[in-house]
């Protein structure tokens, strides 16, 4: 049987979450200050529902009542699968006239015992797999008034369940805050600003096992906090958004991204490179250790040996002795013999052979006579 531990379960909302809790088939842990009132609550809700109900009587402003707590919902034996933080208080007085103590109460209780119960039952619930957190906050926390610090810390609970709640998506486990509204009682008129606790308890319930970060009661309060509420719903799922490609990013970088596999068959692709071993070179104290060069490919089987010349390692050996023609002019000849070279050149003429000159162009001779008239 799933169990449930409420604060601030003696009276008000407190009250209708662990009844509500209980004919929903978890066993309830009541948390209040009060243990006379506490015991009423637990039997009324144990005869009307039959439900296990377990009464924990402690202040969670005080530091060893608030470890009390936290020792239960850490227990491994009876552990705890939905928190339900209601506890709080309000001071009425204007800020500049609240006694110091009375602010500092306030805060002990709205802010930071909240935040330790949630961070002790947190990480259990993550380990299982499974869980919810309810924050208890108002719609004070949108519009603060009356000068007080209730607003301020009924802030606080808003962005903080929404900060843990954007740690834990893909866990199992939800955060949701309820801005509620204002809560009927006995004395309270009729009218859609007034909430039934019975429907606040319900709706927030139902949104927390659908993994809303927060719930708004009453559709008056629903359509206000929802414009109130639409800036940071847009941050939210940018910076969504941008964790889930930082997710991507990290998977592909530790390589269990898919891939998409190549169409053409290459049966060779995890077979390792054929190389032919360097052959080992002795290497002395006054021998310097000769470079290690690539690893040469095997020769393949359709190339004759022939063909292929050895390998050589740099340093291993004098280097190939090269025969350059000599050139006209230059004044270096070969080191051949005289005969040789007399035949050599004789061949070579008789190799040439010459086209014959085209003819000459020959002017016709002129007559002296006329040369003469053309002097005189």
């Amino acid at each position: 049987m799933p169990t449930a531990l409420v604060t601030g379960a003696s009276r008000g909302l407190g009250a209708v979450y662990a009844r509500e809790l209980a004919e929903r088939g978890y066993s309830v842990v009541l948390v209040a200050r009060d243990a006379a009132r506490l015991a009423e609550v637990a039997e009324s809700v144990g005869r009307a529902t039959g439900a296990i109900v377990e009464t924990l009587p402690a202040d969670l402003t005080d530091p060893a009542g608030l470890a009390a707590v936290e020792r239960r919902i850490t227990d491994r034996d009876l552990p705890v699968d939905v928190l339900v933080n209601n506890a709080g208080v309000e001071t009425d007085a204007v800020f500049a006239e609240a006694p110091v103590e009375v602010l500092a109460g306030e805060i002990d209780l709205n802010v930071t015992a909240l935040m330790r119960l949630t961070r002790a039952a947190v990480p259990a619930m993550t380990a299982r797999g499974h869980g919810g957190v309810l924050n208890i906050a108002s719609v004070a926390g949108y519009l603060p008034s009356g000068g007080n610090a209730y607003g301020a810390s009924k802030s606080w609970v808003l962005a903080f369940s929404d900060t843990v709640a954007a740690s834990l998506h893909g866990t199992g486990v939800t955060v949701t805050a309820v801005a509620a509204g204002r809560i009927r009682t006995d004395d309270d008129p009729q009218g859609p600003l007034w909430l039934d606790p019975c429907d606040v308890v319900r709706r927030s319930l139902d949104d927390l096992a659908r993994g809303r970060t927060l719930s708004a009661p009453g559709w008056v309060y629903r359509a206000l906090v929802g414009y109130l509420e639409a800036p940071r719903t847009a941050l939210r799922l940018a910076a969504r958004v941008a964790g889930r490609g930082r997710e991507r990013c990290e998977r592909l970088e530790r390589g269990s991204g898919h891939t998409r596999p190549s169409p053409v068959p290459t049966p060779f692709r995890d077979e390792p490179a054929p190389s032919r071993p360097l052959p080992a070179v002795a290497v002395g104290p006054a021998t310097p250790v000769p470079p290690v060069l690539p690893e040469e490919p095997v020769r393949p089987a359709h190339v004759a040996a022939a063909t292929v010349p050895a390998p050589r390692v740099s340093g291993t050996g004098p280097l190939p002795v090269v025969t350059r023609p000599a050139v006209a002019g230059s004044g270096a000849l070969p080191a051949r013999p005289t005969a040789a070279r007399a035949a050599t050149s004789a061949t070579a003429r008789a190799a040439v052979r010459r086209l014959p000159a085209a003819p000459r162009p020959v002017q016709p001779a002129r007559e002296v006579a006329t040369v003469r008239l053309a002097a005189g």
